[in-house]
């Protein structure tokens, strides 16, 4: 069952939760056409019935139509940024110039990510981003690797795998940080439903992420040669822990890694609150 609910995720993102809502809408209408003939057994699993339906709507929702929280990054266009995008078209075979954007952001890392609208009906759009620190202490030939590794996570399809599943746990935090677990009941319900499954969720991610970073890491030797990949990636662990150490683990500050994960940040607010004992 959970491996039928991971494939289901891994193809749709966030719509993998209307799957969900058919079978409570199937429910509701079994229960309403056996009213008339089982009216003591309906109306006693009515308070069920009708939880498990408006639970499933109300997780819906929030999966679906609340909003994104916006990018912090910057975008660069192909004037401000014209050796990244150079890099970028000659690695990549199938560059599209409409549905690529590239952002720079403040982390030691770089990343690529796909989105499909309405569950890819609208075609889909790659978004890139590198990070400044990276552009800074790396030299040209570890950033044109570093671009080869996240083009190759795209040439092997994990933005529309890896990328659904980060993005239905993105959803799925979004949920809980428009309504609060420790001030709305909403929230405690919605967190009574998806807490054991994303932190399911989550290991499966973190696992799909190695192997899909060792793929890639394969599939960019071929483009720029293994030396030059195994150079980039001793140059970018070497000065993620450098920073690590001098900058980011004395200021609290998180940035530097070559392996990007999704922030477990909805751990927090899964996690039940703790009441203050009075003396």
């Amino acid at each position: 069952m959970r491996r039928l609910a991971l494939t289901i995720i891994l193809r749709l993102g966030r719509y993998a939760v209307l799957p969900v809502v058919a079978l409570a809408c199937v429910m509701l209408a079994v229960w309403l056409m056996a009213m008339d003939r089982y009216t003591v057994a309906t109306l006693a699993t009515a308070p069920i019935v009708f939880s498990i339906f408006t639970a499933a709507v109300a997780v819906a929702i929030g999966l679906l139509l609340l909003p994104t929280p916006k990018h912090r990054s910057f975008e660069a266009s192909e004037e401000t940024a014209p050796g990244l995008w150079a890099a970028w078209k000659e690695l990549d075979h199938g560059f599209v110039r409409s549905n690529r954007s590239l952002r720079i952001d403040t982390n030691f890392n770089a990343s690529i990510s796909e989105v499909s609208r309405y569950a890819g009906l609208f075609g889909r759009q790659i978004t890139m981003i590198v990070g400044l620190p990276l552009l800074i202490i790396l030299d040209e030939r570890a950033v044109r690797a570093v671009i080869a590794h996240e083009v190759a996570h795209a040439r092997l399809r994990h933005t529309s795998g890896s990328i659904n599943l980060s993005d239905f746990i993105a959803a799925s935090e979004n949920v809980l940080f428009y309504a609060d677990p420790n001030h709305t009941i909403t929230g405690r319900i919605a967190r009574a439903l998806l807490r054991s499954m994303l932190e399911w969720l989550e290991r499966e991610y973190r696992t799909l992420s190695r192997e899909n970073e060792l793929y890639a890491d394969l599939g960019a030797a071929e483009q720029v040669g293994r030396a030059e990949m195994a150079r980039a990636l001793i140059l970018m662990e070497a000065c993620g822990t450098r920073l690590t150490d001098l900058i980011y683990a004395p200021t609290g500050e998180r940035g530097a890694g070559r392996h990007p994960c999704t922030p477990p940040a909805f751990r927090a607010r899964l996690e039940p609150a703790r009441g203050h004992q009075g003396a």
